[in-house]
């Protein structure tokens, strides 16, 4: 995967996107908070695709469908989400970080390695990712996480409202003529 050098348009967005992982390995959740809209939203789209090259590849171009399995609605609902997070991985990072810009400039994709331990287990927790970010006036609107969430679910890390609620919503969407439960958005 090539990093691309930004567009002066998207160089703020990629900075704020950037800082929201940086904030997220920090655990450092008022770092998280100046990073979000206030209606931002989280999507957690399953595939095994995210893995490959070439499912990164598809997955920017749109080639590659998802099934959203998480609706993360609202900042406080992502922040609750974050800080569980903050709680059930020691460390929370991701390895090789690499970004991307839509041709178009109008999306921000990263792409990285888990590299986490389960704190309650010790366990090792390496799952693949890629993350679209939508940035709208220097903050997140949108973010639509690609990866294995049979991995994340096969922990066995227990669910906090906020996460069950997005649980509940992801079945909506599976049901709604309006919302997409394939396309990330």
């Amino acid at each position: 995967m090539n990093n691309q050098e930004p567009t002066p348009a998207t160089r703020t967005g990629l900075d704020v996107a950037k800082e929201f992982i940086r904030a997220v390995e920090a655990k450092d959740i008022e770092a998280v908070a100046r990073t979000m809209a206030d209606d931002a939203r989280q999507l957690f789209m399953h595939t095994r695709g995210a893995t490959t090259s070439d499912g990164v590849t598809d997955i920017i171009a749109g080639r590659r469908r998802a099934v959203c399995v998480a609706d993360v609605k609202g900042k406080s609902e992502v922040l609750a989400y974050t800080s569980a997070l903050f709680d059930k991985f020691t460390p929370l990072l991701w390895r090789g970080h690499e970004w991307r810009v839509s041709p178009d400039g109008g999306e921000l994709f990263f792409h990285g390695i888990g590299d986490m331990v389960v704190a309650r287990t010790g366990r090792p927790y390496r799952n693949t990712y890629v993350t679209r970010f939508d940035i709208e006036n220097g903050r997140i609107v949108l973010m639509a996480e690609y990866g294995n969430a049979l991995m994340y679910a096969g922990l066995g890390v227990r669910p906090n409202g906020a996460e069950f609620r997005a649980l509940l919503r992801a079945v909506g969407r599976m049901l709604s003529p309006r919302l997409s439960s394939r396309s990330g958005r």
